[in-house]
């Protein structure tokens, strides 16, 4: 009988941010994408005012950041205050845990997260 796998994962955040008390967590979590999470994209009012790749991208990393360093209640808004590449590390570990790392899309040297 096989294991069933882990839907989470820790992830090293390469910048960090500064937590309440000015120190740097480089820590984070995820989990991987529900049904639930692309239904409630859908139908956001932020998504339907704004259909585009960033605004879907913000909107999934708030529901499936369910760690950032100590704290364990993860909001919009603290997604949205991370730095870019922590965003694209985040980004690419819940495509990881969801889809698989063969469907992370090919990155060419000096690109973004490249």
């Amino acid at each position: 009988m096989s294991e069933i796998p882990s839907y989470r994962m820790t992830v090293e955040l390469p910048v960090g941010f500064k937590d309440k008390i000015g120190a740097v967590q480089r820590l984070a979590e995820v989990r991987a994408v529900t049904g639930a999470d692309e239904m409630f994209i859908g139908m956001s009012r932020e998504y339907n005012q704004y259909p585009n790749d960033m605004v879907y991208k913000m909107l999934l990393l708030g529901r499936c950041v369910t760690r950032l360093g100590d704290n364990a209640i993860v909001s919009l808004t603290d997604v949205q205050q991370l730095h870019a590449r922590d965003i694209r590390a985040l980004e690419y570990a819940v495509y990881t845990i969801t889809y698989g790392s063969d469907a992370l899309p090919e990155e060419e040297e000096g690109t973004p997260g490249g």
